[in-house]
C-alpha cells in the first residue's frame, strides 16, 4: 500500500497568486532586456520609478519614460520584474524557458515590507534586508539564508522580435 503525505504549508505553486501585467513593444531597442530574453544567465531588472522604466542588467542599463510605453496604464506589479532565460529546461521540456519574477523579496513582503531584490551573477537575486539569496534558474528557490518562500513567478511571452508581455491573472 502506497501512502502519500503532503504538507500544504510547504507547497508553493509554480506561478504566483498575485496579479501581474506589463506589455512592452520596444525590446529590440532595449539592450539589457533583449540580452536577457535571448541569452542564458543574463537577467534584466525592470523597475518603475518617478514616471520612468529602468531596465538594468549587471553590466548595462536603459531608461525610458513610462508614458511612451503602449498599455502602460494596465501595469500591475508588486515591485517591478526580473526577466531572463533559464540555463536549463524545466522538467519534461527540451527548450530553455523564459522566466519572470517579481523584484520584491517574497519573504519580506509577507512581513509587510517590499524591498527590491538585486541581481547577482549566474542567475541569482539577493535581498539586502533579510539576506536571502534566490536561484532564478531553479524556480526562484532560496539557496542561502533562512528558509521561506520562493520568488513570485509570473507568465512571460516573447514573440522573438519586439514584443514581450508579462501576464498573471
Amino acid at each position: 500500500m502506497l501512502s502519500v503525505i503532503s504538507c500544504a504549508d510547504d507547497v508553493q505553486t509554480t506561478y504566483s497568486r498575485y496579479r501581474a501585467y506589463f506589455y512592452y513593444d520596444k525590446v529590440l531597442t532595449t539592450q539589457p532586456l533583449l540580452a536577457a530574453l535571448t541569452g542564458t544567465e543574463s537577467y534584466c531588472s525592470i523597475a518603475f520609478q518617478n514616471g520612468k522604466i529602468r531596465f538594468s542588467s549587471l553590466t548595462n542599463s536603459y531608461e525610458q519614460a513610462v508614458t511612451s510605453v503602449r498599455r502602460y496604464e494596465k501595469l500591475n506589479t508588486i515591485n517591478g520584474f526580473i526577466v531572463g532565460m533559464a540555463n536549463m529546461p524545466e522538467q519534461g521540456e527540451t527548450t530553455l524557458p523564459l522566466l519572470c519574477f517579481d523584484r520584491v523579496c517574497p519573504n519580506c513582503f509577507e512581513e509587510g515590507y517590499s524591498p527590491s531584490l538585486g541581481l547577482r551573477e549566474n542567475g541569482y537575486a539577493y535581498c539586502s534586508r533579510c539576506k536571502r539569496t534566490y536561484d532564478m534558474n531553479n524556480l526562484g528557490i532560496i539557496t542561502d539564508g533562512e528558509k521561506g518562500l520562493k520568488m513570485h513567478r509570473y507568465r512571460i511571452f516573447y514573440d522573438g522580435d519586439n514584443v514581450m508581455e508579462i501576464v498573471n491573472n
